[in-house]
């Protein structure tokens, strides 16, 4: 789906494509600036998926916060996180798939 983005210079643009877009932004807080970061990296590596990847990565943003207001540490969070990503190659070698994608991601 095409957007019509402006600018900081006022310049007027349409566009689909989720880089552009990043790279017309001008973000001030530190998560934006990763999720800036973020989707910059996968177009410059892949070429495709910075819509994927800001998605993904603002969704696991968002879960943390949720985390952080049930209590948990920081630290707590990063660890369960970073334990995730380790078991990701295991499950995909398994075949595992969601099933019940109504509930959050760390319920699983």
């Amino acid at each position: 789906m095409n957007k019509m983005v402006i600018n900081h210079l006022d310049k007027l643009f349409v566009t689909n494509d989720a880089a552009t877009i990043v790279n017309e932004l001008e973000v001030q807080r530190p998560a934006a600036k990763i999720l800036v970061m973020a989707g910059k990296a996968q177009q410059e590596e892949i070429g495709d998926g910075a819509n994927l990847t800001i998605s993904f990565a603002g969704e696991l943003l968002q879960s943390a916060e949720e985390l952080s207001r049930t209590g948990l540490h920081p630290s707590e969070i990063i660890s369960g996180y970073t334990k995730s990503i380790n078991k990701v190659p295991q499950c995909n070698a398994n075949g595992m798939e969601w099933k019940d994608h109504s509930q959050p991601f760390w319920i699983y």
